[in-house]
């Protein structure tokens, strides 16, 4: 494998995206850190084209392997802004633990400061014990002392129990900021007295505090049918209402879950079914792991199948204003489909591009055994677009028997969409940021 440091990138050419959406040379660069897992789930730009990845360092492919937060500044060339932390990047062991801390999301704030978020080992008797930390930082990587504890919270949204073989704990889904600069966290929580998690959404104020107007105390928390949670990122509208998005396993048909607040964290009970869409879209699986506004409407990205005699393709949903299913949106009826080639695919995130058309990304499947960073583009009415790889799907090879992207932005100018990802080895899993010029 090439071994590189971080400040080494090894940068390749991807032929073959020919489309009236992107130029015809997309590049990736492969960034390598440490003999261990280097891996990046999210990004967020600066309004002069500049952005932060943030994700996962580890020293060694051990699974006992202590990770850590990673962040890393790029400039608008694609270079690391060796200005930034040490060398380019930030990295910070929150809990000394395991391989559970990993900063999945990541915003910029108005003022130029980064926000980044992910779960953590908590502190506790059981190992698998989870809390959300968000860390501030400024704009040379220093911590903010301003919030929180040194520029650090950690939540605790619920107190984790042991269930059997398992462990019944705190996860993390996304953070969104509002139109006063607050900051919101969807995650889900221990439900009181049982042994399911609910949907919970936090807002802090910008101290890094509960923002104790908020819901209940600063925590909103929904509980549907006593199944467990699995949140995604949250989303902000325009009119400053709130949608908190994922999926749950519903007597085994796994169903997607949009619920909609309003801007003072009570449910909003005109939209959908009293407040929620959640609807077996296909007969076995409908995934939603993330969600971009269209208009007065969200579209969605996920994966799903009908039976498990079906392979898992990338799905994506057009949801209305009113919280029901846009039965005019895909080739389904409501829904898109898109298959790789006949082996399982699962979609991670979207964007909307400058034209209206959408961008898919996850991971896709020419074999059972392996998998390749995945990017799927459809029309703004959920077609795909067949100028762009087959069937709208195109499959990119970072190298790796386990590639797969993971965060998803165009840029502030409008010039270029920049994905994150994984190059996965067993010998150590590194960092790859792909470039899309538009």
């Amino acid at each position: 494998m090439m071994t590189l440091k971080l400040s080494a990138l090894a940068a390749v050419l991807l032929g073959g995206l020919n489309s009236n959406a992107f130029a015809a040379d997309i590049s990736y660069k492969v960034n390598r850190l440490s003999q261990g897992h280097d891996r990046l789930f999210d990004l967020a730009f600066a309004a002069d084209g500049s952005y932060y990845a943030v994700g996962s360092f580890a020293d060694s492919v051990d699974s006992s392997s202590d990770a850590k937060f990673l962040v890393a500044k790029y400039k608008a060339s694609g270079e690391l802004d060796t200005s930034f932390g040490k060398s380019g990047y930030v990295i910070t062991n929150i809990a000394v633990g395991a391989g559970a801390e990993v900063a999945r999301s990541v915003l910029v704030q108005a003022d130029g400061k980064i926000l980044v978020a992910g779960p953590v080992e908590a502190a506790g008797a059981d190992a698998r014990d989870r809390d959300i930390a968000i860390l501030r930082l400024n704009a040379d990587g220093s911590r903010d002392s301003s919030f929180g504890a040194a520029g650090l919270v950690l939540l605790d949204l619920s107190q984790g129990e042991v269930s059997g073989n398992s462990f019944v704990a705190d996860s993390f889904g996304g953070i969104a900021l509002d139109s006063a600069h607050r900051l919101l966290v969807h995650g889900a929580k221990k439900r009181d007295g049982a042994l399911d998690t609910d949907f919970a959404l936090a807002r802090l104020n910008a101290d890094g505090t509960l923002d104790t107007s908020f819901a209940q105390n600063g925590v909103f928390s929904l509980d549907l049918s006593s199944n467990s949670a699995s949140p995604k990122p949250p989303l902000v509208l325009p009119n400053g209402s709130i949608l908190g998005a994922g999926y749950q396993n519903n007597g085994g048909i796994v169903v997607p879950v949009i619920y909609r607040l309003n801007a003072e964290g009570q449910l909003d009970t005109s939209y959908g079914n009293n407040g929620v869409f959640s609807q077996a879209v296909l007969s076995a699986v409908t995934e939603v792991y993330a969600v971009s506004l269209q208009g007065t409407s969200v579209v969605t990205v996920g994966y799903g199948r009908n039976n498990s005699q079906e392979s898992l393709d990338f799905l994506s949903l057009r949801i209305l204003d009113k919280g029901t299913l846009d039965k005019g949106y895909g080739t389904g009826g409501g829904y898109t489909r898109v298959d790789a080639d006949g082996y399982n695919d699962n979609g991670r995130n979207m964007t909307v591009l400058p034209d209206g058309r959408l961008l898919l990304i996850g991971g896709g499947r020419y074999a059972s055994n392996s998998s390749e960073g995945m990017m799927v583009v459809l029309s703004a009415d959920g077609q795909p677009d067949e100028n762009f790889g087959e069937n709208g799907a195109q499959l990119l090879d970072f190298g790796g028997a386990a590639d797969f992207l993971w965060g998803v932005k165009v840029s502030p100018q409008g010039d270029k969409v920049v994905a994150v990802g994984i190059k996965g080895d067993a010998h150590g899993d590194d960092a790859v940021v792909v470039t899309l010029p538009l």
